[in-house]
Order: C-alpha cells, then structure tokens, then sequence
C-alpha cells in the first residue's frame, strides 16, 4: 500500500486551523466573586477604552455567567472587566479565550478552576451578544 506524504506547509495549516475557528465561538465569563457585578467589558486586548457595559439586562449574580461571541478577527486574546456592586473591579488581561473557553472572574492574582459541574452552551451571532445566565436559587 503507498504511503501518503503530506508536506509540513500543510500539514501547519491544518494543525493551526482549530484556534483560528475557535475566535468566533461563543465563550463564557463566569461571576467568582461573592457579590453581584454591575458592569461587564470585553475588549480585544491592547484598547485603550473599555468600551460598553455589556450587562444591560440587569447585574450578573455570583456564580452566574455571560456568553459572548467575538466579531471576526478580534482575535484570541482579550481584557475583561467586571465592576462589582461595591465599586470593586475585576480585571483579566490577556485572557486567551482560544484555549480558556470560560474565563473565571475571582478577585486575586488568578481565577479558581472551572468546576467539575458542566454549565449549559449557550449561542450567539457574528458579535459580541450578551446572555446573562442566573444561579439557580
């Protein structure tokens, strides 16, 4: 049976192809603190204004989540911001959203782990469309 030679241009291509179509899939920001976040931003890293309040439906419960879905070629990296209702922020820089499919929002130097318990999928268009997602009560 002959073998089958890929050269390595291709075979780079197909391996380095998952990251480039996960950009586009809907990712999630989860409330790990113990208060209420009134304010949500997500921006492309390296923008200097953070741009809009992403939590216009109302604030995001802890250990409840948001989906967003980024705009083509925003690219896999982006700054989060969450303003908890004391004034409090929360800020992930960086947060490669290609590889870390929920970000974890904690005050401190890092986010705990995401938890053994699987969270629903939600979708979302061809940009960035909030869904707030409350704890159970």
């Amino acid at each position: 049976m002959p073998s089958v030679r890929v050269p390595h241009a291709v075979l780079a291509l197909l391996l380095s192809a998952p990251p480039a179509l996960a950009q586009t899939e809907p990712f999630r920001v989860v409330n790990r603190t113990q208060l209420a976040a009134t304010a949500l931003h997500a921006v492309p890293s390296g923008q200097q204004a953070w741009g809009a309040n992403l939590l216009n439906q109302g604030p995001l419960r802890p250990g409840a989540y948001f989906a967003l879905r980024p705009p083509e070629r925003a690219g896999c990296r982006f700054d989060l911001r969450l303003v908890l209702e004391n004034g409090q922020e929360v800020l992930r820089r960086e947060a490669d959203i290609c590889a870390e499919r929920t970000v974890e929002m904690a005050p401190g130097p890092a986010a705990p782990p995401t938890p053994a318990a699987p969270m629903p999928q939600v979708g979302g268009g061809d940009r960035l469309l909030p869904e707030i997602h409350r704890a159970p009560r």
